[in-house]
């Protein structure tokens, strides 16, 4: 009788084993994907447009991506601008990535969003090529930018801030 609850409890252990074991592997690719789809905060800081603005203005832009779905949440926050902002828009290095509408025409405001990326954009955002830009009446051109950099505890890696390219 002593043998057959020995093998018994035997199997029983090598079951509970293998059942930890199992549950031990779906709890590691569940951590796996959450570091991989866990959203990457960013944020900026206003800066004149380019050496020929002369501004006092000040503001952030933060925002959110979401690696899953390509999606940055935003809110830009701005103050003391020269003129009434006129137009605002994500650039791409350079180019215009995408517009920000919704915005009061005014010197200072908040406006918030979301646009969705392109997987170049992406790249660049995590590359530190993302800005954003108000116009304003006194400068069509551009009066001031804020570069998105990932904020504290983010995973991406820094990236110095593109010159303003007055667009």
């Amino acid at each position: 009788m002593k043998t057959k609850i020995y093998v018994l409890n035997s199997k029983l252990f090598a079951v509970i084993l293998i059942v930890l074991t199992i549950l031990a592997g779906f709890s590691s690719c569940d951590d796996d994907e959450d570091m991989e789809n866990n959203p990457v905060a960013y944020s900026g800081s206003f800066v004149k447009s380019s050496e020929t603005v002369v501004t006092s203005a000040t503001g952030t832009t933060t925002a959110t991506y979401n690696p899953v779905t390509l999606e940055l949440s935003y809110m830009v926050t701005w103050t003391g601008l020269g003129s009434n902002a006129v137009n605002m828009h994500f650039h791409n290095d350079g180019p215009v990535m995408a517009p920000i509408t919704g915005f009061a025409a005014a010197t200072s405001g908040t406006v918030s969003g979301k646009v969705t990326l392109t997987a170049q954009q992406a790249t660049d955002l995590a590359a530190g090529k993302i800005y954003t830009q108000i116009h304003t009446e006194d400068y069509p051109g551009g009066e001031v930018i804020a570069t998105l950099s990932k904020s504290a505890g983010s995973n991406n890696q820094n990236q110095n801030p593109p010159g303003g390219d007055g667009y």
